[in-house]
């Protein structure tokens, strides 16, 4: 009786068990469910199992999923089901399914077997012909795509491959026909890669029976091209993609007749010649002739290196892998070791020795821990370190970022132009941070004694830790550590109209960058007793800055004063201005609280430059650096002038008889030319909540308007009264009365000649210096004490100076602790960048672990890496006292202990 009961409720578990998967199979149906279908339509087999038709939709299911094998399996059992009457549509899943499997033979047996039966299946014709023409058969496919085309005689795509499978088979008459097939039915915007192709292919076939009808085919090539860059370099390109190589020789050789100065074109010859068709001695012609043009690319410089290495001559295939190191951005030890082995064969065996040693920079060595190294090389942190112990400073080279490397411009630009046809500056190496290539000038790339890097890559490391001088205007790598025997020039980049730093609404608790680097500066330069005062407070460096400081006036300001009528007709000519006619230059900021975050409102933006296209003057938009790239795909009216990226800001100042601007510090430069100035000021409630302003609208030199309708105005009146008002000169006298047009002049006889029997230079501050390492406020009532004994300072004996951690300012509670303390103590904020070596790395880690040293050089190492990091955070900056409240933390008792 028992037994009767169990099988009764295991039977009534398995109906309700079907019943469930019966109806989650009806549910995921409706939604089509993939997943759900199969896995429940393989719960029903009990049900199903002799139905041939279930295991046809279990294997289309898992032919979804790409269960191949699990698909195979079901078609196959579906098959043999359906043994006494076939199903055609099986043996196409079937076929499908050994395609996937990499199985095209058993696939085509299958497929052909199957149309002898079904001939007039248009796609299993289609399938069967492209199987075959995957796998090169292409005599097969022919065939089978003539079967298919005399089902489905209209198919441009099938037409295209047909073309295809006839040019393989040298059927050069056919593969016309049908690539003309294909071009007079293919969708230029759906399909136009193929497209593109079937010209090609037909020009090329025109060749050599009539180069005039191949020259017309492949204009349309040239012009549909979106991808290989024909319009600049010709059909050569479209040789080169399909492995024409004489073809592509001939062609760019025809294409160097028009253009005779494009490095590309000799570079792409070359290489052809070179690698493709193993003619080096006709090849190093051209890359000659490239890199005599330009020599700003790594790769470019390797491979003329390596063409005279392959005829033999050593000596220049050293000069030219030296310049290929000194420009590649990745550390790379192949590079260094083919240099090796040609200063081997030149006998210079210790040079080639210090080849070898510099390849294995970054390589484990005698580092015993396989994962750790594994886990950490690749860090920046760790990359930068090894850099900055491995390489010496060089006397003869000067490292120049401006604007976290935006382009050559401003101060640092200044500067550098200054000095780079200095016969004192012949032997030096220019070394300049520029993120993107194609903004290099010109008239640069050429020259031997220019580097061009980007940010953060192993060569920024290398050169920022070898450089003798450095030259900035903003904030370089967090893991910067200027050495003892490096200068370090900081210019600024603008004067503090919006708020900075400390003084900003959301950074009441002071900033991370700009202190610590500004404290790693030997020399600063301000243009006024503005910026002295606000730089000091703002960035929180007031009394510990150990660098000189000195009031030069801004270098980048030389530019537009003097600037020759030359000059301005070149410029002028280059944007396509008509003289006749004023220029009006509009130059906005960006809008947002940090520049991570930052935004600007195009369509305000276009409606502002509508309303000014109205007045008939040339109108000419100059974008900020950091709201440039929101603007990419912005359509600009059609009178709007946008200059190349190359004309510098202060050259376009020179040309402007107006400038508009909003809360950019661009109308200082423009100051010192008397012309006339507009404020547009449309969002300056919301601009001034939430980023600040340190100048009243008062202050302000120029016009102020707050509408388009009255920019529009006060343009068309400075248009006839543009004379400066008593304000206006009132205003230029207190923030630019150092500019003569001889900043530059000065700044570099005051940094690199250290001359400064003209230049004023402050004094610096001696009052006791005590530092307070509070990091993340986690002894709440010992900073409760410091709290109450400082807070209500104005004048102390003592500088004091507090050190947070980065958490403290995102938090609105710890923010708000800090803001009572007075403005007289320096806020600093740390971040968690601390460069160490691998080794470095392993003797902390290994200490904060054990607690302990393995033995006194693990120690010795644990030290020189804090003492590293204390110069990141404070430079040379001398404290007198140091109290640490994170008396449990293991870096900032390290940190007090090398401080």
């Amino acid at each position: 009786m028992n037994n009767v009961k169990k099988g009764t409720k295991s039977n009534f578990a398995k109906v309700s068990q079907l019943l469930s998967s019966y109806i989650a199979l009806k549910v995921y149906t409706k939604y089509e469910n993939i997943q759900g279908i199969y896995r429940n339509l393989q719960n029903l087999k009990p049900i199903y199992k002799n139905k041939p038709s279930y295991y046809y939709r279990l294997a289309n299911l898992a032919y979804k999923q790409k269960y191949w094998n699990k698909s195979l399996d079901f078609i196959n059992t579906a098959i043999e089901l359906a043994k006494e009457s076939p199903i055609k549509d099986y043996s196409l899943l079937k076929a499908n399914i050994l395609i996937e499997q990499g199985k095209p033979s058993k696939s085509i047996s299958i497929l052909q077997n199957y149309l002898y039966a079904y001939p007039n299946d248009a796609d299993a014709w289609m399938l069967l012909a492209n199987t075959q023409r995957k796998n090169h058969m292409w005599e097969d496919s022919v065939g089978s795509f003539e079967s298919y085309f005399k089902l489905n005689p209209i198919d441009p795509k099938s037409s295209f491959y047909l073309a295809e499978s006839y040019r393989k088979i040298g059927d050069c008459q056919n593969a016309e026909i049908n690539y003309q097939k294909a071009i007079n039915n293919l969708d230029e915007k759906k399909q136009r890669k193929l497209l593109v192709t079937s010209y090609y292919w037909l020009g090329n076939m025109q060749l050599e029976k009539s180069p005039i009808h191949a020259s017309e085919t492949f204009e349309k090539v040239i012009k549909l091209d979106k991808e290989l860059n024909s319009q600049k370099l010709g059909i050569g390109a479209y040789h080169e993609y399909f492995k024409q190589w004489q073809y592509a020789v001939e062609a760019y050789k025809k294409q160097l007749l028009q253009n005779k100065n494009d490095a590309e074109l000799y570079f792409k010859l070359a290489t052809i010649l070179d690698k493709k068709l193993y003619l080096p001695e006709q090849a190093l012609v051209y890359y000659e002739k490239a890199l005599e043009l330009d020599k700003v690319l790594s790769p470019w410089n390797f491979a003329l290196a390596n063409c005279f290495e392959q005829l033999n001559d050593y000596e220049n295939a050293a000069k030219w892998y030296k310049n290929a190191i000194a420009r590649q951005e990745k550390h790379r030890p192949g590079n260094y070791r083919r240099l090796g082995i040609v200063l081997n064969k030149l006998g210079k065996t210790e040079d080639a020795l210090v080849a070898f040693k510099e390849a294995e920079l970054f390589s484990r060595g005698t580092f015993n821990d396989a994962e750790f190294y594994k886990k950490h090389i690749n860090k920046a942190s760790v990359r930068y370190a090894i850099s900055y112990e491995h390489y010496e400073v060089n006397t003869q080279m000067i490292f120049y970022e401006s604007l976290v490397g935006a382009r050559m411009m401003d101060n640092p630009y200044a500067i550098f132009e200054n000095i780079f046809n200095n016969e004192d500056f012949k032997d030096y190496t220019h070394v300049w941070v520029i993120n993107s290539f194609e903004r290099i000038p010109d008239k640069y790339r050429a020259a031997d004694n220019i580097i061009f890097i980007k940010r953060q890559c192993d060569a920024y490391y290398k050169y920022i830790s070898s450089a003798k001088y450095l030259v900035g205007n903003s904030t370089f790598d967090v893991h910067f550590v200027r050495k003892p025997n490096q200068l370090n020039l900081q210019t600024g980049h603008g004067v503090f109209y919006k708020t900075t730093g400390r003084d900003s609404a959301n950074t009441s608790a002071g900033i991370v960058g700009s202190p610590r680097n500004l404290l790693q500066a030997t020399h600063m330069i301000a243009p006024n007793e503005f910026m002295v005062k606000k730089q000091q407070s703002s960035y929180s460096i007031r009394d510990i800055h150990s660098g000189k400081l000195a009031k030069i006036g801004y270098p980048r300001i030389d530019v537009t004063l003097n600037m020759t009528e030359e000059s301005k007709h070149h410029i002028s000519s280059r944007m396509g201005i008509q003289n006749s006619k004023k220029i009006v230059l509009y130059v906005p900021t960006w809008r947002g609280e940090t520049q991570k975050h930052n935004r600007f409102d195009s369509d305000q933006l276009i409606k502002d430059l509508n309303k000014l296209a109205e007045l008939d003057v040339n109108v000419v938009f100059r974008g900020h650096t950091m709201s440039n790239r929101l603007l990419k795909n912005v359509s600009f009216p059609k009178n709007i002038i946008i200059p190349p990226v190359d004309i510098l800001t202060n050259e376009l100042l020179g040309l402007a008889d107006i400038v508009i601007s909003d809360y950019s510090s661009v109308f200082f430069d423009f100051l010192v030319t008397n012309r006339p100035i507009i404020h547009y000021l449309y969002d300056v409630e919301e601009y001034t909540k939430e980023r600040g302003l340190n100048l009243s609208e008062n202050e302000l030199p120029g016009t102020v308007v707050k509408t388009a309708e009255e920019l529009k105005q006060a343009v068309a009146n400075k248009l006839i009264k543009d004379k400066p008002n008593p304000h206006y000169l009132e205003v230029k006298k207190r923030f630019c009365p150092y500019e003569d047009g001889k900043s530059a002049e000065r700044t570099v006889k005051w940094f690199f000649y250290n001359e400064s029997s003209d230049i004023e230079i402050l004094s610096r501050s001696e009052k006791p210096k005590v530092l307070h390492l509070v990091g993340s406020l986690t002894k709440q009532n010992k900073f409760t004490e410091l709290i109450n004994e400082y807070k209500d300072i104005k004048e102390y004996d003592d500088v004091n100076t507090l050190l947070f951690n980065s958490q403290v300012t995102q938090s609105k509670e710890k923010r708000s602790i800090v803001s009572v303390l007075s403005s007289n103590i320096n806020f600093l904020v740390h971040d968690k960048n601390m460069p160490t070596t691998l080794k470095e790395a392993f003797s902390i880690k290994y200490f904060q672990s054990n607690h302990k040293f393995l033995n006194k050089d693990m120690e010795k190492t644990y030290n020189h890496a804090y003492k590293r990091e204390a110069r990141r955070l404070f430079g040379d900056s001398k404290f007198d006292k140091v109290v640490n409240y994170e008396t449990d933390s293991y870096y900032y008792k390290a940190l007090k202990n090398n401080l």
